[in-house]
């Protein structure tokens, strides 16, 4: 997945709006859990899937795998990000 200009600048702007982050890759691998960090430069995102064991619960985003990422706000609004084909 293409790291966009919008899709960095909702992460470094908004970072304290957002509720949960649910990231979906290649063969329906998916992860969701709370913003954990996000660093800007190089640009990063780190996210803790309380579902899973403790040693998998940190989860780094690696955008080349993503294939769509969904942001859910405290506010109710919900935004997707995804590569167009």
């Amino acid at each position: 997945m293409e790291i966009t200009a919008d899709l960095k600048n909702e992460f470094l702007t908004n970072s304290k709006a957002i509720e949960k982050v649910e990231v979906l890759y290649k063969k329906k691998q998916k992860f969701s859990g709370d913003l954990q960090m996000v660093r800007e430069n190089p640009f990063e995102i780190r996210i803790f899937d309380q579902d899973q064991d403790e040693d998998e619960a940190e989860h780094f985003v690696f955008f080349g795998r993503a294939v769509e990422i969904t942001l859910n706000y405290f506010d109710g609004t919900v935004k997707v990000f995804k590569d167009l084909v």
